[in-house]
């Protein structure tokens, strides 16, 4: 098969347009991967005002992090306090994260020792680390809209001794 030199010239042409136009796509992508970390450092710095940075308004938490959790950004703000109240020096600390399009992957481990109750559970100053993993989806404004959560609490719950019979 042989092209002639216009044909050969319109394809690399083409090739070349295709090539700028994939590159400029991938620039135009956010890096969402930097401002996630916002949201972890609302919990290490005990500051529910960093959400107003990171997520939506009418944000959306699946699940809630208690049945009694208020919906949107300032019923997840409620929560913080809690925590930090909860489980002395806790530390939420980020292992991986994993940008695809405009959701971000955070794999993560949270620590701290209970000196509250928990669940039903009374503390009994026992160390503990879990595991947690977030998919964050973010809107048109770069914000947060809806998070999916998952984390280890039973890991957590039998490290702090809460079957314990003592």
């Amino acid at each position: 098969m042989t092209f002639t030199r216009r044909a050969t010239m319109g394809l690399a042409t083409a090739v070349t347009s295709l090539t700028l136009l994939a590159g400029t796509a991938m620039a135009a992508d956010p890096d969402y991967k930097s401002k996630i970390r916002i949201f972890y450092d609302t919990f290490n710095q005990n500051d529910p005002a960093l959400l107003d940075q990171i997520i939506a308004e009418d944000w959306v938490h699946i699940p809630p992090n208690t049945p009694d959790e208020e919906p949107g950004r300032e019923g997840f703000k409620k929560q913080v306090p809690g925590f930090a109240a909860v489980f002395k020096d806790g530390n939420l600390k980020i292992e991986d994260i994993i940008q695809e399009g405009n959701k971000v992957v955070v794999r993560s481990t949270y620590s701290g020792t209970q000196v509250g109750p928990f669940v039903g559970f009374e503390p009994k100053g026992r160390q503990f680390t879990i595991m947690t993993i977030d998919v964050h989806e973010f809107n048109d404004q770069g914000l947060v809209q809806t998070t999916w959560h998952l984390e280890d609490w039973m890991r957590g719950l039998f490290q702090m001794g809460a079957f314990d019979p003592k």
